[in-house]
């Protein structure tokens, strides 16, 4: 009878659904929420506040923007004709040093200004960060990748 009872019970617990181990906190990803929500807001100002001096940004097309000029110049003109609405999910980040990481899926749903269908995209994003001198992290690097293209 024991054995039996032992067989059912490793049967339920091999069958059980396995779920994800939780995401570690680091406090790097607060920095990635505070972007999503400083954009979400279409506050430039705090967003560039969030970068290095010399960060770079990869978007999902088109060529890199390079420095806080061409990033912020990119973010302003997206913002002038888009309102953007991002989720990001983190599920990996690590500190080691002077770098960081955060790295997870985002949604994001993005209103025409001048009206029409909203734009959704999801896929996965990656923000590398660097400590500094003065001991706050900033975002060095960050990249977005779509699961499908977006359609206009």
């Amino acid at each position: 009878m024991k054995l039996r009872a032992a067989f059912a019970l490793a049967s339920i617990l091999c069958a059980a659904p396995v779920f994800a181990a939780p995401v570690r906190y680091t406090p790097v990803m607060d920095i990635s929420q505070q972007w999503a929500g400083y954009w979400n807001a279409k506050n430039v100002k705090a967003v560039m506040a969030l970068y290095a001096p010399e960060p770079v940004f990869h978007p999902t097309v088109g060529p890199t923007w390079e420095g806080t000029a061409s990033i912020r110049k990119n973010l302003l003109g997206l913002l002038k004709d888009y309102d953007p609405d991002v989720t990001l999910r983190s599920l990996r980040s690590e500190t080691s040093g002077t770098l960081a990481y955060d790295s997870g899926t985002y949604e994001e749903t993005v209103a025409r200004v001048k009206g029409g269908a909203p734009i959704k995209a999801r896929g996965s994003y990656l923000f590398l960060f660097q400590k500094q001198k003065r001991g706050g992290w900033k975002i060095l690097e960050q990249t977005w990748t779509e699961r499908e293209p977006v359609k206009f």
